[in-house]
């Protein structure tokens, strides 16, 4: 059993519906219509934190041939429960899992090897397992982590990925929905599947819609339920959050930035290089201090050039004098005063 809602009006009804079996599909059939209030059919005959369920409802369900399972009907109710009582059922639950349980687990663990899963369905649970918009490996992850797909109908599946999503931000929605219906898909490079900001606005959208009508025309994915021409009452919300909101702000090229800064982690700047002394470079320049003395930024620079012709190495000159000459004419030019000072 199952909680499933609907919104009709603005309003959302509930009721308890159930998968079973019919050949070679898993179909749903509604138990009880809940109404719009399902803490009515729960009953708490004191002030504690016992409670029990409203006789109709378990006779309802007794007629449909599912007899009640007062766990299974806990799990269907949890959220409409007094917090108290729900706190209480809490301290008595945390045990470890029955043998019994724990081996359905296993087996259930080993079918998902073997299972064909929707990779619509994956994609969904991939996501709001990782929340990554780059699932081109997403057929490498374990395949566990579909075992919640296992024997449900397609109704059961879409109310259980309702309640799933609740978790999603505002700002996550339309990576969600971009994701899910494999819009990168449509794309070739990196951008498409690490910063779809960056793609065309109306190519995206059409990739969107293509892939929309395709999954609402999918009568494989809607076994059970059927396909009309108008659009899935489930895809809806998909719709929504695709055209109404924005894209999350991608890591894509902080990540690049990232990456760039560890592969040079190594990388030291050059140590600052000391002043040639004043002696030192008045004797590469080949003059004395006396000269310096008299000397303008005009006459020391063309002091310079003269000895750079002699000593540049396209000219025969080494290399090292070269840089010597040079160093020593930067430090040279603090000391001289403009050609418009007077001594």
């Amino acid at each position: 059993m199952y909680l499933a809602r609907k919104r009709i009006r603005g309003k959302i009804r509930y009721a308890i519906r159930q998968s079973v079996k019919t050949g070679d599909t898993t179909v749903s059939r509604e138990l009880f219509d809940l109404g719009e209030d399902p803490g009515q059919y729960i009953v708490y005959p004191g002030s504690g934190p016992g409670f029990y369920f409203d006789d109709q409802l378990c006779e309802q369900l007794a007629e449909q041939g599912c007899e009640p399972d007062y766990d299974e009907l806990e799990s269907v109710f949890w959220q409409f429960l007094d917090p108290e009582t729900q706190r209480v059922i809490r301290g008595f639950t945390r045990k470890a899992q029955p043998r019994a349980v724990q081996e359905q687990i296993a087996v259930q663990v080993r079918r998902c090897d073997t299972e064909s899963f929707h990779i619509f369905d994956m994609r969904r649970v991939h996501y709001l397992r990782f929340g990554e918009l780059d699932q081109s490996r997403i057929h490498a992850v374990p395949r566990k982590i579909y075992r919640s797909l296992l024997d449900k109908s397609r109704d059961e599946i879409e109310q259980q990925f309702m309640e799933l999503e609740q978790v999603l931000e505002a700002r996550e929605k339309k990576n969600y929905a971009y994701v899910i219906f494999d819009v990168p898909g449509y794309f070739t490079g990196p951008l498409a599947r690490k910063f779809p900001e960056a793609l065309d606005r109306d190519r995206l959208d059409e990739c969107f819609l293509e892939a929309l009508c395709r999954l609402n025309a999918d009568t494989g994915f809607w076994a059970g339920l059927g396909v009309t021409k108008r659009l899935n009452d489930y895809l809806i919300r998909y719709a929504c959050w695709f055209f109404d909101t924005d894209f999350a702000g991608s890591r894509y090229l902080e990540d690049l930035m990232w990456q760039f800064k560890a592969r040079h982690h190594t990388y030291r700047p050059p140590a600052p290089r000391s002043a040639m002394p004043l002696d030192e470079a008045v004797s590469v320049m080949g003059i004395s201090r006396d000269q310096l003395s008299g000397m303008t930024v005009k006459t020391l620079t063309r002091k310079y050039r003269e000895k750079a012709k002699a000593h540049h190495p396209d000219k025969g000159g080494r290399h090292e004098t070269f840089i010597r000459l040079n160093r020593a004419f930067e430090q040279l030019l603090r000391t001289v005063r403009a050609p418009s000072e007077k001594p």
